[in-house]
């Protein structure tokens, strides 16, 4: 048998909900940082254009983080689903 998750089968299901799920995992942690910390040393909102995506303006840092969290998890989930796709390709995966 082959592989029915390799990641060119999963590439949408990687793309919209993994990576927005990654985001919403990452904003929750920039949140979480800010409520921690406070404004701290961020001179800038950083709320418009480029600067919305700077790391050292207040929501560049959160903004940056989504981007970080979203790739991270998008990448975690095409793992594992290859991998689970080559188990149930040698049936190996355990039904109960």
């Amino acid at each position: 048998m082959t592989n029915k998750l390799s990641i060119g089968n999963t590439f949408m299901a990687g793309i919209i909900p993994a990576f927005t799920t990654g985001m919403g995992n990452g904003s929750v942690f920039g949140a979480a940082v800010m409520c921690a910390v406070g404004r701290g040393p961020f001179e800038s909102w950083g709320g418009w254009g480029a600067e919305a995506y700077n790391p050292v303006t207040f929501a560049g840092f959160i903004d940056v983080m989504m981007l970080v969290f979203g790739v991270a998890f998008t990448i975690i989930c095409w793992l594992a689903w290859s991998r689970h796709g080559a188990l149930e390709a040698r049936g190996e995966s355990k039904a109960f």
